[in-house]
């Protein structure tokens, strides 16, 4: 449902426009969302509410990204929209870190792009996003580097090795590393920690787990580790992120 008062609110209302919307609403496994140049959602479809657990779109429009996730993943999204809306071009399958229906931070490719009028202002963003968890790594349409963020994603607590990684998807490591730098900006190696970091928020989101036993069943040496590592993802300790969510 469009937010009212704003040009990008009012291009919502147009026929063509509020069918393609319509439209949305029928692809369930497809989160399509609106936002307007201050990065305030003005239109989701039912996937992305039963994503984040809403019910009504009065309950996300006028929302930031501020408003559901913690600051530093907020700022990256949100700087996005920026960056988008600066240069007038589209960004394709871009990974993302957003909560999914069980509030889990989990890894979502987003393709989206800036809304621009006949003047050449930027009214805001429209985009895509779907999961990797949810498709098929043995889809032989998907790069290796997709193959592999889908096998993580689902097992993010695994003993995930890149060499063998690589060997499962019939590439070199080298290759590997490289198509995650274009994918999503990171190599292997930090993918796999940052997915652990983020299975290990979701358990302090959603459990009384001890942060020395989710320490252990994420595979660092010890709660230390695991400290410093959350804090260089998440920009906070286990133990605030636990009472601030």
């Amino acid at each position: 449902m469009p937010a009212k008062g704003t040009r990008i609110g009012k291009l919502l209302e147009e026929p063509l426009v509020k069918r393609m919307s319509q439209l949305f609403d029928r692809l369930p496994d497809t989160c399509f969302f609106v936002k307007n140049d201050r990065s305030e959602f003005v239109h989701v479809n039912r996937a992305l509410l039963h994503r984040l657990g809403l019910t009504r779109p009065s309950q996300i429009v006028g929302t930031t990204d501020h408003d559901r996730y913690p600051k530093p993943i907020a700022d990256l999204l949100v700087k996005g929209d920026r960056q988008l809306m600066g240069s007038g071009e589209g960004l394709i399958d871009h990974a993302e870190v957003l909560f999914d229906e069980a509030g889990r931070l989990e890894w979502y490719s987003t393709t989206k792009y800036p809304v621009i009028d006949a003047a050449g202002r930027a009214l805001g963003v429209v985009g895509i996003t779907r999961s990797y968890s949810g498709r098929n790594p043995f889809n032989p349409g998907l790069s290796a580097a997709e193959r592999v963020i889908e096998t993580i994603s689902k097992d993010p607590a695994g003993h995930h090795r890149v060499a063998t990684l690589a060997r499962e998807v019939g590439i070199s490591e080298r290759q590997l590393h490289r198509q995650f730098l274009q994918l999503v900006k990171m190599s292997p190696r930090e993918f796999i920690l940052r997915s652990r970091i983020q299975a290990a928020a979701a358990d302090l989101r959603n459990s009384a787990e001890s942060i020395a036993s989710l320490a252990d069943k994420y595979g660092f040496c010890d709660q230390s580790a695991f400290t410093r590592q959350f804090r260089s993802v998440l920009g906070m300790t286990p133990g605030q992120y636990r009472r601030t969510v």
